[in-house]
């Protein structure tokens, strides 16, 4: 009788695991809705302006604050995905972010939602590293590059549904508060997921002549240090930085733009 253990995991070194698509499903459900929370607050930014009377300033602080937070936890947190259960880590990343996205809908002041979306950042940069570390033992070489494009999928499916979606809820319950509730819905479903998934082990889909089903490739001699020794390690850190910088900005006020400047309701209707 086959095992739940050995259904999941790949028969021999270098093959695909034989669920791989399932739990690559999976993890792009809960990249959706992991760009799709972020994307809430920029969304609904006019009306948590009117209400609690920020600044362009403050607003701005909200989206720097959780994407700062984002990367510097990420380090950490990649680090524990190294040494512990990536599903479990995921998991509970997950119902960590979507509980603080609920809670940001319960905010009372400026104050309370900025550490509301600092806990989502947290809990959000316990994902990709696991994610990652999931997907590079799930499929061999060969078949990796379509796996990750498949999940970084998750990123524009998130924001298009966000930007479709969050507007509309927002009208229909006469409240910016809403969405954040509604948003976290789906991302607790998905958890559930992930505490059921029985991860591979890790260099499971790594050839023969690199690693063994059992035994654990040796740990790298100080890590950082030899990736920040490549120059060109230095160049992606910085293009990303830019790019990410950017891409934060015209999502942050892209929707403000529209309302002040056209008149353009959360909906993309003219008031």
């Amino acid at each position: 009788m086959t095992t739940e253990r050995e259904r999941f995991l790949p028969t021999e070194q270098g093959e695909q695991a034989p669920n791989a698509g399932r739990v690559l499903a999976l993890l792009f459900a809960a990249n959706t809705f992991n760009f799709y929370d972020r994307a809430v607050p920029a969304i609904v930014a006019e009306p948590v302006k009117l209400e609690f009377g920020l600044s362009d300033l403050q607003i701005g602080v909200l989206a720097a604050a959780f994407t700062v937070v984002y990367a510097l936890c990420g380090l950490p947190l990649g680090r524990l995905a190294d040494h512990r259960s990536r599903a479990r880590i995921m998991g509970w990343g997950i119902v960590a972010w979507s509980l603080l996205t609920a809670a940001s809908g319960a905010a009372w002041n400026y104050v309370s939602l900025l550490l509301m979306r600092v806990g989502v950042g947290i809990g959000e940069a316990s994902y990709a590293p696991a994610a990652n570390s999931t997907i590079a033992d799930l499929y061999p070489a060969g078949k990796r590059a379509r796996a990750f494009g498949l999940f970084q999928l998750g990123l524009p499916v998130g924001l298009v549904l966000a930007y479709f979606s969050v507007g509309a809820i927002a009208e229909a319950f006469g409240t910016w508060r809403a969405p954040f509730v509604l948003a976290a819905i789906p991302g607790l479903l998905i958890a559930a997921g992930f505490f059921l998934v029985r991860e591979p082990r890790r260099g499971a889909s790594e050839p023969a002549s690199t690693t063994t089903v059992e035994a654990t490739p040796a740990p790298v001699d100080r890590p950082f240090r030899r990736i920040l020794a490549v120059p060109t390690m230095w160049f992606l850190i910085v293009a990303g930085i830019g790019a990410n910088l950017a891409a934060y900005s015209v999502n942050t006020f892209t929707v403000p733009l529209f309302q002040r400047y056209f008149g353009a309701s959360l909906t993309g209707r003219r008031c």
